[in-house]
């Protein structure tokens, strides 16, 4: 990402892609409110991510 005279926002790679994420995350229909949501949920609460079915 640049800014208006051209410059580098981010100063490496990983924070560019970081930013590209959340901004593709949050421009899903409701993603934001999820997200916000399950981060109050206690780990105990959560499904372990060997768990998980991909």
């Amino acid at each position: 990402m640049i800014n208006e005279n051209d410059e580098n926002i981010f100063k490496n790679e990983s924070d560019n892609s970081g930013m590209k994420e959340t901004l593709y995350l949050c421009s899903i229909p409701g993603m934001k409110e999820k997200i916000l949501e399950s981060a109050d949920t206690p780990l105990e609460e959560c499904v372990p991510e060997s768990e998980v079915k991909w």
